[in-house]
């Protein structure tokens, strides 16, 4: 009887202080959420703005290199560069989880420099960008945050750099006409590319592989009418 009692109040008392756990962490969260302000964050709100005006102006820089990649009978490599662009929109969403709670002010796409006329120059230049983003402005970016007590900020930003690197060696083999035989996938939450056989989870942010989508360009419209003619027709 006495053991029985005994382990009772043990239970009792481990349940008490899960409850008091709770509420303490609730209290720390609400008190967290309470100080993330932009006149608290400082330069961590200003990073953030920046790396949006920056994903905005490489969004649309890799929209425009996939239409040239078409125009330029290159199908496959088009196909390549809409998945980079819907990876700069997953970055956009991905800041915006942090921007929207600061009710932060709305940026212009960052100013870019026209593209060289040469779809492989221009490329080239992709890849020069999104190398430089990652190793310099983004790293420094996750340095203050993580600084600044910012660690899921940080994170992201962290992310981003593995994204962007592989975005640019990406970049880089389509440019020297040695883009990667057979299925690429993408990871719809971060955007990250990937060749062959898809990973249980995304090597960047845990996203399952059975998620990822192809990356293939669209049948030619004369492709489709020869694969429904019926057999032996002229």
């Amino acid at each position: 009887m006495e053991t029985i009692v005994l382990l009772v109040a043990v239970v009792a008392g481990l349940v008490a202080l899960e409850l008091l756990g709770m509420h303490a962490y609730r209290r720390y969260r609400a008190r967290r959420q309470a100080a993330f302000t932009r006149e608290n964050v400082g330069a961590v709100y200003d990073d953030l703005q920046a790396a949006r005006a920056r994903c905005l102006a490489e969004k649309r820089a890799i929209v425009l290199l996939a239409d040239a990649a078409r125009s330029a009978g290159r199908p496959e490599d088009g196909a390549v560069l809409d998945a980079l662009a819907a990876g700069e929109r997953a970055h956009l969403v991905a800041l915006e989880a942090f921007r929207g709670p600061l009710h932060a002010e709305s940026v212009e796409p960052e100013p870019r420099s026209p593209q060289p006329s040469s779809l492989d120059d221009a490329l080239r230049a992709a890849a020069g960008r999104l190398d430089g983003w990652s190793t310099g402005p983004c790293r420094e970016a996750a340095a203050r945050a993580r600084v600044r007590g910012y660690r899921d900020i940080a994170k992201l930003y962290r992310q981003l750099q593995e994204v962007e690197q592989a975005a640019a060696h990406l970049c880089l083999d389509l440019a020297e006409g040695a883009r990667p035989s057979g299925l690429l996938s993408s990871c719809p939450a971060c955007g990250l590319i990937v060749t062959g056989r898809r990973p249980a989870f995304c090597t960047v942010c845990t996203k399952p592989g059975f998620e990822f989508e192809d990356v293939e360009a669209p049948a030619a419209p004369g492709d489709a009418s020869a694969a429904l003619k019926p057999e032996g027709a002229a």
